[in-house]
């Protein structure tokens, strides 16, 4: 997959307000139409409450809006399994079995990080959960806590990554992390895709440095029903070398070689977050070409038929 101009006509991975975006799925869409991005996909972190707000932006913007998500999966480090994340495209947001899920998935994450505020606050940290939550306006994450943490206490910190490099991260020295209650593996997450009625796509094989063979786990996700790869991301903003090449172009082409092995869907996304993350809009995605071909081979409708004319509306992924 080669470069492209930014902005890319489609971009398949951002994030709202719904869960760690600073925009809401409105101002996204209509941030996206901006931008001259035709295709967007909102895949906010294991929720869907933001799409239907987006769906109709979309249709007043004519963007044409992938329904989407990223779900977090459990670690499981005796399999090689660290941090894995899982992008799912064109699911039915009001599935039975997916609402359930993410039902059970939002109220783990409401008891994690709670409990994380409380060991956070039993360092003398004041950091009200209620504005947490406020703040979350859906599933709230580390970003919303570290946003709280610093407004209360502009003396203990001196920006947001200050506040995870003391307390937040991992292997912060005083780490809060607290592991939560309920979690999917890599393949119930697959399952659970594909019964919604979607595809299944591994976000950013680049990042999982904790993953020890990268190719071989991703071997194993394909054994499981894995769609496809985003293959196309901005490694350079991620501040790390990531794994495979010391440059992204390498890092690219290594994971579009390996999707090609294996015969799964290439993608590609920005990870835009709005001001809480450098990347931007369209920096990464698809090509109007390769997304013509991804659709194609998913059974999508490209773009939905308008009376002005083929790419002109607005619509979601429907099998044609």
């Amino acid at each position: 997959m080669a470069t492209h101009p930014n902005p890319y006509p489609v971009d398949l991975q951002t994030h709202s307000t719904r869960s760690d975006g600073t925009e809401s799925p409105a101002e996204l869409v209509a941030h996206a139409a901006r931008r001259g991005i035709r295709v967007l996909a909102l895949t906010d972190h294991d929720t869907v409450l933001g799409l239907r707000e987006a769906q109709e932006a979309a249709h007043r913007h004519r963007v044409y809006l992938v329904p989407g998500i990223e779900f977090s999966t459990r670690h499981e480090p005796e399999r090689d399994l660290l941090d894995i994340n899982i992008l799912g495209y064109g699911m039915d947001p009001d599935h039975p079995e997916l609402q359930e899920v993410l039902r059970r998935v939002m109220e783990s994450r409401l008891e994690q990080k709670i409990r994380q505020i409380e060991r956070l606050q039993s360092y003398g940290i004041r950091v009200p959960v209620e504005e947490v939550l406020a703040l979350a306006q859906g599933v709230p994450g580390r970003p919303h806590i570290a946003q709280v943490a610093l407004r209360h206490n502009p003396e203990r910190f001196s920006s947001l990554e200050d506040v995870f490099r003391q307390f937040l991260a991992s292997d912060a020295p005083h780490s809060t992390y607290v592991p939560r209650g309920f979690s999917l593996q890599v393949e119930e997450v697959i399952q659970l895709v594909h019964r919604a009625g979607g595809i299944a796509v591994l976000a950013h094989p680049g990042l999982y440095h904790r993953v020890q063979d990268v190719d071989a786990a991703i071997q194993r996700m394909v054994d499981a029903g894995l769609d496809g790869i985003e293959v196309r991301y901005p490694y350079y903003r991620a501040g790390r070398r990531p794994v495979h090449g010391t440059r992204e172009r390498e890092t690219v082409g290594h994971f579009a070689e390996v999707a090609r092995r294996h015969g799964l869907l290439m993608t590609g996304g920005s990870d835009y977050h709005g001001a809480r993350k450098a990347n931007r809009l369209g920096e990464a995605g698809l090509t109007w070409e390769e997304w013509e071909e991804l659709a194609g081979r998913v059974g999508w409708t490209a773009m939905p038929p308008t009376p002005e004319g083929p790419g002109a509306g607005s619509g979601s992924p429907r099998r044609s």
